[in-house]
């Protein structure tokens, strides 16, 4: 647990972390690929304090037969 001094810092850390562990941090059940890899066309980043840009087109999610390719 970490103490923060302010409830900004305090969001600020929640962000990156949401941005890592979506973006960054790979998961054994996607074959060591983020989680952001089972949508095709995001490019979205959690930012404090600004909410998401509304998007033209919903992207369309892979299912987990396109996101991890057999290994042979």
């Amino acid at each position: 647990m970490r103490d923060y001094t302010s409830e900004q810092e305090r969001r600020a850390a929640l962000a990156d972390f949401l941005n890592y562990c979506n973006r960054e941090r790979p998961h054994s059940a996607l074959g060591g690929r983020p989680s952001i890899s089972r949508t095709s066309g995001s490019d979205h980043r959690i930012v404090l304090d600004q909410p998401p840009k509304p998007l033209d087109t919903i992207p369309q999610q892979l299912t987990f037969e396109d996101a991890v390719k057999p290994t042979s």
